[in-house]
């Protein structure tokens, strides 16, 4: 399909698997039309995007890509990943439920108010994110995958200490910036500092459920993580037609990511 690339493949050697664990599964023949071209473009622009290739398990094989990207991009990655996007019928995207996450809304709003800045401030030159635009598709099917019945308790905790990093964080600068100093902001500012150094062992430990009582922000990858992931399964259960699909997230969400679809779904690592 145009690339002097030798096809890789992924051999389907788990017994969760339905189809033969000894054909050799090449990646590549699911994909459809364009897609291998677009994902090598995109992939030629590693500071905004990263990608890793699943083989679902079943009666037949169906291929995930996993596209990771930088939220924020300039224009010419921005355009090379809506060319991926756009190859594919059926799309899951990363989307936090603010409505459903204690202080969710306001996170939200902490986190996307320094890329709003940005944008405005490189006068169009920064672009947004992938996953807006695979919402923007008018063809196929575009899943959020995030949209689950029960939210655990970590993700509730994560989402409330960063409302409270961020908040007390950006307070801070911005008196700092007017010649204002608060003593007893600037003291939770540094405790904030301080306590992200949890953030290391709890990442280490992650696989642990009660990793996030030692840095609640953790929560944001790991909870959301295996919530992405079975997000994805209940995805390729209720589209069951396309060959392939591509799953977009942010790169800090695809290891993980990879990692629970693997060990807890059967899922087969591949590449392109």
């Amino acid at each position: 399909m145009g690339s002097t690339r030798g096809p890789a493949t992924a051999r389907a050697s788990r017994t969760s698997s339905s189809y033969d664990e000894h054909v050799t599964v090449h990646v590549h023949e699911l994909l459809p039309a364009g897609a291998r071209p677009a994902l090598e473009r995109a992939l030629a622009k590693p500071l905004s995007y990263t990608a890793r290739y699943l083989v679902a398990p079943g009666p037949r094989p169906r291929a995930v890509v996993v596209l990771g990207e930088a939220h924020v991009k300039l224009g010419d990655a921005s355009r090379l990943g809506k060319a991926v996007v756009r190859c594919f019928e059926l799309r899951g995207i990363e989307t936090f439920q603010r409505k459903d996450v204690v202080a969710g809304r306001l996170l939200g709003h902490l986190i996307h108010a320094p890329r709003v800045v940005l944008r405005a401030l490189s006068l169009g030159t920064v672009k947004g994110s992938t996953i807006t635009d695979a919402k923007e598709i008018e063809g196929g099917h575009t899943v959020e995958l995030e949209r689950a019945g029960d939210v655990p308790l970590s993700l509730h905790a994560g989402s409330v200490y960063l409302t409270g990093m961020f908040g007390v964080t950006y307070a801070t600068m911005l008196l700092g910036a007017a010649g204002i100093a608060v003593p007893g902001l600037t003291m939770a500012a540094n405790l904030f500092s301080f306590h992200l150094l949890a953030s290391v062992p709890a990442y280490l430990l992650r696989d642990r459920s009660w990793a996030w009582m030692i840095q609640p922000a953790i929560a944001i990858l790991t909870a959301r993580d295996k919530i992405l992931a079975d997000g994805t399964v209940r995805m390729l259960r209720e589209h069951p037609d396309p060959e392939a699909a591509v799953v977009i997230m942010g790169r800090a969400h695809v290891p993980g990511f990879v990692k629970e679809l693997v060990d807890e779904h059967g899922f087969v690592v591949a590449e392109l």
